[in-house]
């Protein structure tokens, strides 16, 4: 069992692409276990990177990650089938393990009917020869229908797995293992971990991995062993720290370089890009008084190791 985490993009003090940083920074998803979903357009920035540094993201990932932990693309979401084609491509010959591909973009009110995001994929897929993630994600302003999804995954044998970031509903996860016709790998967001993963769902997904990947290993683990008790104690340590992050609102990014420039972690020399801003000094130590009250074992970890 495992977590794939939408791992951040780490960037010098100048906005540049900070290579040295960011093989460390997977590094931490490898010495956990975890794999990763590289250059999202959300904890990712995907949308801010040249075409140039995301071949470098996706090239340096699959260097340090691959036949270790899955290390596979998660391209910002794309208004036409052409331009995803165009992405994808660059992510299957750099060698991700895993394609995520979105429907869609939900842009200037767009919100495709269900005719149209089938359209969308029958322009994708059949030039995809290679394994590929789906996510019918709310954050792009609708939720794709269970049945949808599923019939997609019914024709396209190389959709590989799903995705389910931000759909909590048991009734879709049911409704969804109804309509498909063959077993695919479904991943949920700790929030709806445990009755997902009791109805066979293979794993999680969750940004906050970003800050705690050592917590979610040993939940999955515990998980794995039945030692609930500690088991619930863990899955409270995760749920804290994720609603402390959720105060900032908007983009994961913010928080993501609060958190590694407070505990030293690789990329935190650095900071975000536009339109991002990294947040004042004043409330970049309110994260940290805020992350180190929430005592977390592993943040004490990362605070006795900064100095904090």
């Amino acid at each position: 069992m495992i977590l794939l985490c939408r791992n951040a993009t780490t960037f010098g003090p100048q906005g540049e692409l900070d290579e040295e940083a960011y093989r460390a920074s997977l590094q931490r998803f490898v010495d956990a276990g975890l794999g990763v979903y590289m250059a999202s357009g959300g904890s990712g920035e995907g949308h801010s990177l040249s075409w140039d540094e995301l071949g470098r993201v996706y090239r340096i990932g699959v260097e340090v990650c691959r036949g270790k932990v899955p290390v596979n693309s998660n391209q910002p979401e794309q208004h036409t089938a052409a331009a995803s084609l165009v992405h994808a491509r660059l992510a299957v010959e750099a060698g991700v393990d895993t394609v995520n591909i979105y429907g869609p973009a939900g842009w200037h009110g767009y919100r495709p009917t269900d005719g149209e995001y089938l359209t969308y994929f029958d322009r994708v897929l059949p030039e995809i020869q290679h394994p590929v993630a789906l996510c019918p994600n709310p954050i792009l302003g609708y939720t794709v229908p269970a049945p949808v999804i599923a019939r997609i995954c019914n024709r396209y044998r190389q959709v590989s797995a799903l995705n389910l970031s931000g759909i909590s509903s048991d009734a879709y996860l049911v409704g969804l293992r109804e309509e498909l016709d063959r077993e695919v790998d479904i991943y949920v967001g700790h929030h709806a971990s445990l009755n997902a993963l009791a109805m066979g769902a293979s794993g999680l997904l969750g940004a906050e991995a970003n800050l705690i990947p050592g917590t979610f290993r040993r939940y999955l683990d515990l998980y794995e062993a039945g030692e609930l008790e500690e088991l619930g104690r863990v899955y409270a340590d995760i749920t804290r720290v994720a609603q402390f992050v959720g105060r900032w609102k908007g983009g994961s990014p913010r928080w993501i370089k609060m958190a590694m420039r407070v505990f030293g972690l690789p990329g935190g020399e650095g900071g975000v890009r536009e339109p991002y801003l990294m947040p004042p000094a004043e409330e970049i130590a309110r994260f940290a008084e805020g992350a180190i009250a929430l005592h977390v074992p592993e943040i004490d970890d990362l605070a006795r190791a900064a100095g904090s």
